[in-house]
């Protein structure tokens, strides 16, 4: 298994939790085999990347019921491509308080719109999701108005538009629930994804998962994405490159919502 470093905040499937400050543990605590160069790299803002080729190699999912959801999805989905990332913002905590106004900050999905990343193709910065929205149903491409929630709901589901920069169109659910102290946020396609009109994934074969965690250095970010793409576009793409493209998008994405308004 590989591991890279990248500068600067990450921006997917995402699952996520938010755990209660007061249950905060130490980043060393919570990943033991953390190495020392690695949590240098955390603390000094880089976020870490690997490809694991099974549960037992991943690495940056925490102890407990946190990282179970991301050490699940291989059990769950055993595809040939997996990616996961982890982050640290450091000196922010998240709080009980907080929960209401992070979900309503990620319900704006609009604010993904613009999203960009280094395109080897272009030799530079591109746009990498555009025209991003609310609908009533995957394949429409109505915009739906998404109001502010006023209460912490037990569960929340929703699908979305995206255009992608490789794939089109594409639509995604995205599911928020209460879990315990947390609370978990999944996006997952719910049409095929095509990459010059020939088919990249089938439904329900992009999956993310995002977990967030409060650690005595700050706010945690852990993420996976596992991805089953076809045999034909897979000769053609890469896409541990493209799936990790994304999920680091969307991962950061949900770090700059969430600092956003814990800050305030």
């Amino acid at each position: 298994m590989r591991t890279r470093f990248f500068a600067g905040p990450l921006f997917f499937g995402v699952f996520f939790m938010v755990a209660n400050p007061g249950f905060a543990s130490s980043l060393k605590t919570l990943l033991p085999g953390l190495q020392e160069t690695e949590y240098s790299e955390l603390l000094n803002g880089s976020t870490l990347v690997a490809w694991p080729r099974t549960t037992a190699d991943i690495r940056f999912s925490p102890q407990g019921t946190m990282g179970d959801v991301l050490r699940a999805l291989p059990k769950e989905f055993d595809v040939p491509v997996y990616v996961e990332s982890s982050f640290l913002v450091p000196g922010i905590a998240l709080g009980e308080d907080k929960k209401l106004g992070i979900i309503n900050e990620l319900l704006k999905v609009e604010t993904l719109s613009g999203v960009t990343y280094y395109s080897e193709r272009r030799n530079g910065i591109a746009v990498l999701f555009d025209n991003v929205y609310q609908v009533a149903q995957p394949g429409s491409k109505t915009p739906m108005e998404t109001k502010p929630l006023t209460a912490l709901p037990d569960s929340l589901e929703l699908f979305v538009h995206l255009r992608d920069s490789n794939f089109g169109s594409s639509w995604y659910e995205m599911s928020i629930k209460r879990l315990g102290e947390g609370l978990f946020f999944s996006l997952q396609n719910q049409r095929p994804l095509h990459f010059m009109m020939i088919r990249a994934f089938s439904e329900n074969d992009v999956r993310m998962r995002i977990v967030i965690a409060s650690v005595d250095e700050g706010t945690y970010v852990a993420a996976i994405c596992a991805a089953n793409p076809a045999k034909l576009a897979a000769s053609l793409v890469d896409m541990y490159s493209a799936m990790e493209k994304r999920l680091r998008a969307v991962q950061g994405w949900v770090v700059e919502r969430i600092a956003g308004k814990i800050s305030k």
